[in-house]
């Protein structure tokens, strides 16, 4: 969606004009009692807005949301220069963590990483992966079944990892684009 589609998907233009605030991010969710789940997600890496996460997550919980979870390709470490992990434990009930090979060189292809993180991206993401298994319950990774994606070594990996496996459809096209 975000390379191939230019952000659209089923007739939503889903690139935002600028970065919400927390108060424009609380104002659009009314009722969080509401939802089964509430994500942290976006066509970037979430774990930028590590505050910002925390206090709406902190926020919400008190409005009565049932649960929290996080989308990431898992760069937090890199970016914040330590294990964020046991920050997350603090507030989110769930991490999902797109990795979709256990190649390196397949990673840097499919996830077109910046360049500061080409380099040492796939292991921190591993790093990552394994460090939320030790403190955030429910800790996912998933992958795309696509082609020339060798799925049983992404499931070995993410087992040794001490996560959970969820592996999603790989997605050719949308009439509705």
């Amino acid at each position: 969606i975000k390379f191939s589609w230019n952000y659209q998907y089923r007739s939503y233009n889903l690139l935002l004009k600028k970065e919400p605030s927390v108060r424009d991010i609380l104002d659009s969710v009314n009722e969080p009692e509401k939802y089964s789940e509430i994500v942290f997600c976006g066509y970037g890496e979430s774990t930028y807005r590590l505050k910002e996460m925390k206090e709406l997550s902190q926020l919400l919980n008190r409005n009565g949301a049932k649960r929290l979870r996080m989308n990431t390709i898992g760069l937090g470490n890199l970016i914040h220069g330590r294990n964020i992990a046991p920050d997350l434990a603090e507030f989110l009930d769930c991490v999902s963590i797109s990795l979709n090979t256990a190649d390196p060189e397949q990673w840097v292809k499919l996830h077109r990483p910046a360049p500061e993180f080409r380099e040492k991206g796939f292991e921190s993401v591993l790093s990552f992966i394994r460090e939320c298994a030790k403190v955030v319950p429910d800790t996912i990774v998933t992958a795309v079944k696509q082609p020339g994606v060798d799925v049983t070594k992404i499931q070995d990996l993410v087992s040794k990892l001490g996560a959970q496996i969820r592996f999603r459809p790989y997605l050719e096209d949308y009439q509705d684009r």
